[in-house]
């Protein structure tokens, strides 16, 4: 029972662990996707490397609407990004100017849930909605006029008076330092690109489905002309700190493998010299070596075997109360982990190849430690063992 025993909570805490470091992962790459870039993005080709107004795209209606037919998508979200000095009085600041669709936007970004004054856009706005720490910079506050004034499509003057409709504290410290949101009509007519836009931004059904979406996508576009960045080119940092981290955790969890296989190793070795004796008694009248042998292994294999079902089974309950019932943070660690736009709770994944790979080690483990007794019953001396 002791053996059986500490494969299992090994077994459990292992699992536990691997769930919380997968759960958050998944959380992260879908705050990332949500929050701004999302899954695909169709832009000029020149775009990604270049974010100049210059390098936005016209794309044919068309296309749109047919690529927009595809089940696995749920909107396509078009967009109008550059850059501008805001002014108000005698304060100026280079600000990021957002033209968006109000709609499409906020079904996948939730942007109208960081609105904390005034009220939200609609599509044919003329006003604009600024960040809070922007806001708080320039002295202005909702009502107040802001100037913009920037370069537009091909060297066009790009000036506007807009009234402000209302301020938004966004999740991330950069973005609400500097960002003012306008209806991408709006943006259009600003910077002189009728028509035109720096992206369209792909919500999807299933992040799983993006590699395949992102092909059939490739095929409906000109290549001489656009391009398709899925989610993960476009977060390689976040990608980079996760592979990071995910090399970590494998650490952790192979020492915990370390301290597990002493464990399975010292309980065998333990449970295989108080039965010398009982093992030299089944030699001696006549069982032959190689058959307790394996008598031994099946045991042991039964004993591994019960012991991996029990781990799953009670970790099973704690995984599923902690995936409908995550961690929530609290004190100043809230405020860090909003600052990076990262919910302040630490979920729970119940991918199944959690389960499958720990208990696949473990097992791996126990077989290995299986070899003690082996080797010890095929050179045992039924004389010495006797007289244990």
């Amino acid at each position: 029972m002791i053996t059986v025993a500490s494969i299992m909570f090994a077994l459990f805490f292992a699992i536990i662990m691997r769930g919380f470091q997968r759960g958050s992962y998944a959380k992260m790459k879908t705050n990332a996707v949500e929050s701004y870039t999302g899954y695909l993005q169709v832009q000029n080709k020149d775009y990604w490397d270049d974010k100049t107004i210059n390098n936005t795209m016209a794309i044919d209606p068309s296309i749109v609407d047919d690529l927009s037919q595809d089940p696995r998508i749920n909107q396509i979200i078009p967009r109008l990004e550059s850059f501008a000095l805001a002014s108000s009085g005698e304060s100026t600041k280079g600000v990021a100017v957002m033209g968006i669709d109000p709609e499409k936007e906020n079904k996948m970004t939730k942007v109208k849930s960081f609105l904390k004054e005034g009220e939200f856009i609609d599509a044919d706005d003329k006003s604009i909605l600024v960040a809070q720490g922007l806001a708080t910079f320039l002295g202005v506050g909702v009502n107040d006029t802001l100037v913009l004034f920037s370069s537009g499509y091909h060297g066009a003057t790009a000036a506007g008076l807009y009234s402000i409709k209302g301020i938004l504290k966004l999740p991330t410290p950069e973005m609400n330092r500097s960002t003012v949101y306008l209806a991408v009509k709006e943006a259009q007519e600003l910077f002189s690109a009728y028509d035109r836009y720096t992206s369209l931004v792909f919500d999807l059904k299933d992040m799983d489905q993006t590699n395949a979406v992102e092909m059939d996508v490739k095929q409906k576009i000109d290549p001489e002309q656009y391009q398709v960045l899925g989610w993960e080119v476009m977060n390689k940092e976040l990608i980079q700190m996760i592979e990071t981290d995910n090399a970590g955790g494998v650490i952790m969890i192979a020492i915990l493998y370390m301290v597990i296989a002493f464990g399975i190793f010292g309980t065998v070795l333990m449970m295989t010299n108080e039965r010398l004796r009982e093992f030299s008694v089944m030699v001696a009248i006549g069982m032959q070596k190689i058959q307790l042998a394996k008598v031994v292994i099946v045991e042991l294999f039964v004993l591994t075997a019960m012991a991996v079902a029990a781990g799953i089974m009670i970790s099973l309950p704690v995984m599923f109360y902690f995936y409908y019932n995550p961690i929530e943070f609290s004190g100043d660690a809230v405020e860090v982990m909003q600052d990076f736009n990262f919910e302040p709770v630490m979920p729970m994944s119940l991918e199944g190849n959690i389960f499958v790979f720990q208990g696949i080690a473990i097992s791996i483990l126990s077989l290995i430690a299986m070899s003690y007794p082996t080797i010890k019953i095929l050179n045992l001396e039924v004389v010495k063992g006797l007289r244990t």
